[in-house]
């Protein structure tokens, strides 16, 4: 139980720290859009995901599902950009 909780507090800890430095430094360079902010937020979690130890088999499967629905956003948010390149 004690190397569960090791294991999503370090999740947590790496993520939070990863995405509390992408907005300090999107804000610093005068990024304003808030798919940008999103996009790279969700990125950082799958980063985070992959740099902290496996997860247990029930929080495993609901890290599967947060993937799923994180990966959706952001292709979401890819296709509305392409479209408005395009266009």
């Amino acid at each position: 139980m004690l190397l569960l909780v090791r294991t999503i507090d370090s999740f947590l800890i790496t993520y939070a720290a990863l995405v509390y430095t992408s907005i300090i430094t999107l804000s610093l360079i005068g990024v304003e859009a808030l798919d940008v902010y999103v996009a790279l937020s969700v990125i950082l979690f799958f980063v985070a995901a992959e740099l902290t130890p496996t997860f247990s088999p029930r929080n495993s499967r609901k890290k599967a599902i947060l993937e799923v629905v994180l990966l959706a956003i952001f292709a979401v948010i890819v296709i509305e950009r392409v479209i408005g390149i395009l266009t």
